[in-house]
């Protein structure tokens, strides 16, 4: 094999694992959904939206999930709040397009699942047109 040849494919290579990477950043969170009461909830890799509410910043302070759960953390200030707490734990059954998304007023009720603030099941916007 020529040395070109071996640059073409050490390239493609390369390409092929920075793509790979770049899927595995997308959380399976990322994307719009929708509830029984018509509520929008729109999440990307830096904010979360309920309906036409100010976007909040959040942070992904998951730890050692199997992907079944995230827990999220609301960094925008108090007042730009929609949601019952700062604190998210969003949580997937055996359905990748609906979950359940409980709030936590702290850090250690979100990570104890004690002490709800709130509970409402999502699912993909997709999946209801």
């Amino acid at each position: 094999m020529s040395v070109r040849s071996l640059g073409f494919l050490f390239g493609v290579l390369l390409l092929a694992a920075f793509r790979a990477a770049a899927a595995d950043d997308e959380e399976a969170y990322f994307g719009e959904w929708s509830n029984d009461h018509g509520d929008v909830l729109r999440i990307n890799a830096e904010t979360i939206q309920l309906n036409d509410n100010k976007s909040m910043r959040y942070d992904d302070i998951t730890e050692d999930s199997d992907g079944s759960f995230y827990v999220l953390q609301i960094t925008s200030s108090d007042e730009s709040n929609s949601f019952d707490g700062k604190y998210i734990r969003i949580i997937f059954g055996s359905d990748a397009d609906r979950f359940t998304l409980i709030t936590y007023r702290t850090h250690a009720d979100a990570l104890n699942q004690r002490n709800e603030s709130s509970r409402s099941e999502w699912v993909a916007a997709d999946e209801e047109d």
